[in-house]
């Protein structure tokens, strides 16, 4: 006998197919499929909790400020601060290639960090004991760095929660578990999740907002082509990679890294960060669907064989939902803009997408 929900969360779920899951048929079909299903979400998951906070900015300027300008070895790095909501500010780092300071029109790439990193490890800073420890043991990790020695301008943020933006220890856990270590590694997305869902919005609002204001600035950089503008992630920032490129079509190109499972399987049987979840979402439609919004746009997608967020069924159920993906972009006669690649190995970026992002981006 189980005392769990487990069982019955996963029956729940089979016997409800989300309603916005993709049947069509046509290209037509895909048109208005995406143009609905964008519609729903940005309404389940709070967008107007926050567009009505940002009406502020209505009567003064949103903060930017620089506070910080590097010479690296063959790029620059410029750290940024930028006010995405009232009193809110994501530090980010911008990138510049040598060979870029001086022209414009060139690709850019959203390099976003996964749970257990931020903008240093994916820039490739190493700045404090952890980051070094994490670049050591995962160097594939900094591919904001590798964008921009392949010539990409590049943006690595702080999403909400992670690295300086790391939440407050909570009072509870400071009263019952005593002297609480904070990592610079560290995420606060239960927090958020939370306290987001019970003032009507979500953890899955709060980083798209965030990062569409990142794009704002991206696309107001005069060297900047706004018409070739990449994003890429691994893990949760595969995750964040995979809504910004859904839900805005300013991003050209997504690079989706260890996330493309299925919700059953994976994210309910493995239980993972609550930043996965929103209210009623799975209702709503499947990863894949999410996916499919980013059609006919160029997307790679790449996984590990051995990587434990899988699920029960491993690989076969990443080659389900890729297919899902696939057939989308089929009707669409863009089957070419999409990959989609498991290799050996375990849960990590694999950086097999540089030629695919080459291929789109740079021409």
């Amino acid at each position: 006998m189980s005392y769990t929900y487990k069982r019955f969360f996963q029956k729940l779920y089979l016997e409800n197919e989300p309603r916005f899951a993709f049947h069509g048929k046509s290209e037509e079909d895909v048109g208005v499929w995406q143009k609905q299903l964008r519609k729903e979400l940005k309404n389940t998951l709070g967008f107007a909790v926050l567009e009505k906070q940002n009406e502020v900015f209505l009567s003064r300027p949103r903060m930017i400020r620089e506070e910080e300008c590097v010479e690296e070895d063959g790029y620059i790095r410029k750290k940024i601060v930028l006010e995405t909501l009232p009193e809110v500010y994501m530090p980010f780092y911008m990138l510049i290639p040598d060979s870029k300071r001086e022209q414009i029109s060139y690709p850019a790439v959203i390099a976003i960090p996964a749970h257990g990193a931020n903008k240093e490890t994916v820039a490739g800073i190493k700045n404090h004991a952890e980051v070094i420890q994490k670049l050591e043991e995962t160097p594939k990790e900094a591919y904001g760095r590798e964008f921009v020695k392949q010539g990409y301008v590049v943006f690595c943020p702080d999403p909400p929660g992670y690295g300086e933006r790391l939440e407050e220890t909570p009072r509870e856990d400071l009263y019952f578990r005593g002297n609480v270590k904070r990592s610079v590694l560290g995420s606060s997305c239960k927090n958020l999740a939370l306290t987001a869902e019970a003032m009507g919005s979500s953890f899955t609002a709060l980083e798209i907002w965030d990062l569409q204001r990142l794009l704002d600035f991206v696309c107001d950089q005069p060297m900047v082509d706004k018409k070739r503008i990449g994003c890429a992630g691994f893990s949760g920032g595969g995750q964040y990679t995979m809504w910004l490129s859904a839900m805005d079509e300013r991003i050209s190109l997504g690079v989706v890294s260890g996330y493309v499972h299925n919700y059953l399987e994976s994210i309910l049987d493995v239980h993972i960060c609550p930043c996965n979840y929103a209210p009623g979402l799975w209702n709503i439609c499947q990863i894949s669907d999410i996916c499919g919004l980013i059609a006919p746009r160029p997307l790679f997608t790449e996984n590990g064989r051995e990587d434990p967020l899988n699920g029960v069924r491993g690989e076969e159920s990443i080659r389900e939902e890729a297919q899902k993906i696939r057939h989308i972009y089929e009707l669409l006669g863009k089957e070419e803009a999409f990959e989609s690649h498991i290799y050996e190995g375990k849960h990590q970026w694999y950086g097999g997408c540089y030629d695919f992002v080459k291929k789109w981006l740079n021409n």
